[in-house]
This record gives C-alpha cells, structure tokens and sequence, in this order.
C-alpha cells in the first residue's frame, strides 16, 4: 500500500510539471508576423503576395475580395471601377493560378500570371477599363470574369 501512495504521488508530480507554462514555451512566444511579398510591377494591374495564418484575410475598404475555393472562383462574375484592387484569396488546400487567360491557358503577355499556395492571396489593382478573363493554368474549368467600368 506504501508503494502504490509513493507511485501516486510521483504521477501527481509528473502530471503537474507538465501542465506548467514553462512545459510548453510555443505558449509564451509571440505569434510570427506574416509576410508580405511584392510582385514585379506589370503594365496595367498590379499585383502582390501575402501570406495570412487562416485564409479568412478580410479585403480593406478599397479592395473586393474574391475567394479560391472548391476549385472555383467565387464570384465568378465581378464588375469594379477602375483602380479597384482585387484581393485573391486561396482557401483550398492545394495551389492555384491567377492567370489573365481562359480554359488553363494566358494569354500572351498576361497582366496577372500568380501560383498561390493554401492561404496565400495576391492582390491586384485594375486600372484600366476593359474585361479582363483569369483562369487557374492549374484547373482550367476555373474562371472569373472581372469587367473594369472607367
């Protein structure tokens, strides 16, 4: 019976230093900041790499917000003024494109041509009027269709 008390309370002691915060430092260490990545300037959108720990960034007042998910853009129809900037937000758990193109395919000389990696985003400002066609070179059925209204 002596013994059983003495293992009891070894386990109590065990029990108890790993349940201090000392146990586990990942608790005490501040979180890592995000990175933010900038992309080479194109000729009429911009664009730029940003990685979030959740893919639940929220878009700024300035920017429309368009979520990659179940292999779909979503919306997959977006009408903006010119200048807006277009936050592309991966929630999938696989990589996608950004890419100004249709069917899996850019066009010559695309103004948006991004790999986004799981909650990963690019963001890209549309200057110019027109419409613009993007699409995923990785799964082609995925397509957007963003109209530019000057």
């Amino acid at each position: 019976m002596h013994r059983s008390a003495a293992l009891i309370g070894i386990l109590a002691l065990v029990l108890a230093a790993c349940a201090s915060p000392a146990a586990s430092p990942s608790a005490t260490e501040p979180p890592t900041p995000s990175a933010t990545e900038a992309a080479t300037p194109s000729a009429s959108p911009s664009a730029e790499e940003s990685e979030s720990a959740e893919p639940s960034e929220e878009a700024t007042a300035e920017e429309v917000r368009v979520r990659l998910e179940s292999s779909n853009f979503d919306p997959s129809e977006l009408t903006i003024p010119a200048g807006t900037t277009v936050l592309f937000l991966n929630a999938d758990s696989y990589t996608h494109t950004v890419t100004e193109g249709t069917g899996g395919q850019a066009v010559d000389d695309p103004i948006v041509d991004r790999e986004i990696a799981q909650n990963r985003s690019v963001r890209v400002t549309f200057e110019e009027p027109g419409t613009y066609d993007i699409t995923c070179e990785i799964h082609p059925s995925m397509q957007l269709t963003v109209t530019v209204e000057g």
